[in-house]
């Protein structure tokens, strides 16, 4: 192991944290406060969106009111996710620092893989989120997005307002999308090198398992918002977005675990193939004695026994970086959440609430 390795998680943490910069971290405020600050102007367009459209007291009506609420606590989720992909990450990053058998020069490059947006791309992604809202309501003159079946006219501040506010929108998404591909290809890269791996006790390997987890959560809830705020699907292509969606989430949490999932069973298969060898030599050793003596048998049926027992704690072992089954079964039904909250939300208002009366 090279010697960087064996720096403290705080000190490793110190190296990496100017990797986790975002261009809001360099502004005189605090990030979160930032972050409020650009979800109260989405507010403020949403707003002024429902005075063009009928009179500004209706945007207290609990359907306006999740329907406004959308985009700028999305909005604001998205930028306090993209922060805490990013920071969260780095804690377990060093604690899996020891498990990995590369430099640190190959490690420092594979953090900065994972948790890395250059202000370039930052700046790249806002040009992109710029032209398109220009394009939408400058240009084209397209409908709002959040009422698409009403043609308005705004003035040229109102157009100012709305451009602006749906670039913010639009760049939060398009900046977290990048950086939890980023992320999820990172992490699947730093699964693929060798590791150090313990088939009875996984514990250095479960940073995998968690940092995989928080990838998955932030596609997974950036979902559920839109579920819950916007309600359930109401024709096929929602259907299948929704299910797109989670199979995403799913994905996400899947697949830059999958060269870890692969070591450690290359791991496991390879202790119970040690056993097998030494359950074997007991059978030859019975097999080739003349006469066997009760002390021989007393000796083999105990460590028979034991490799027995063993090797059925290697089998119970996982093979993906998670403590247990149980532990798996609950991150998996986290990375679902989306669809299984849609599939118990119909089955209440289908079978149970008809039950109950209530309609």
């Amino acid at each position: 192991m090279a010697a960087g390795a064996a720096l403290s998680t705080a000190a490793l943490i110190a190296r990496w944290q100017p990797l986790a910069e975002l261009t809001l971290d360099r502004l005189p405020l605090p990030y979160p406060v930032v972050a409020l600050l650009l979800g109260l102007l989405l507010l403020a367009e949403q707003a002024m969106e429902q005075a063009m459209l009928s009179n500004i007291s209706r945007l207290f009506t609990p359907g306006n009111l999740a329907l406004r609420l959308t985009l700028p606590l999305l909005t604001v989720y998205m930028l306090l996710a993209l922060l805490a992909l990013k920071r969260s990450a780095l804690p377990q990053l060093a604690r899996l620092r020891p498990a990995v058998r590369i430099d640190d020069a190959a490690y420092d490059k594979a953090v900065q893989r994972i948790v890395q947006t250059s202000p370039r791309t930052e700046g790249v992604l806002l040009a992109v989120a710029l032209a398109v809202a220009l394009l939408w309501f400058v240009v084209l003159r397209l409908p709002y997005p959040m009422m698409a079946a009403y043609q308005l006219t705004a003035s040229p501040p109102q157009t100012l307002l709305t451009v602006v506010a749906y670039t913010i929108f639009a760049w939060a998404g398009l900046a977290l999308v990048w950086s939890t591909v980023r992320f999820g290809f990172g992490l699947g890269h730093l699964a693929q090198q060798p590791l150090t791996i313990n088939a009875l006790d996984p514990d250095s390997i479960l940073p995998f398992g968690r940092l995989s987890l928080r990838h998955s959560l932030t596609v997974a809830v950036t979902v559920l918002i839109f579920v819950i705020l916007l309600g359930a699907p109401g024709d096929l292509l929602e259907y299948s977005v929704l299910a797109l969606a989670s199979l995403a989430s799913l994905s996400a949490l899947i697949l830059p675990l999958w060269g870890v999932h692969r070591q450690m069973g290359e791991a496991r298969s390879q202790i119970t193939a040690r056993i097998s060898q030494e359950l074997a030599g007991c059978q030859s050793r019975l097999m080739e004695c003349a006469e066997v003596s009760n002390e021989m048998l007393s000796e083999l049926a105990e460590r028979t026994d034991k490799l027995i027992g063993l090797r059925t704690t290697v089998y119970r072992s996982p093979t993906w970086p998670f403590r247990n089954a149980s532990a798996a079964l609950r991150v998996v039904l986290a990375a679902m959440s989306p669809l299984l909250y849609f599939v118990l939300n119909e089955i209440l208002r289908t079978y149970v609430l008809p039950m109950l009366g209530v309609r």
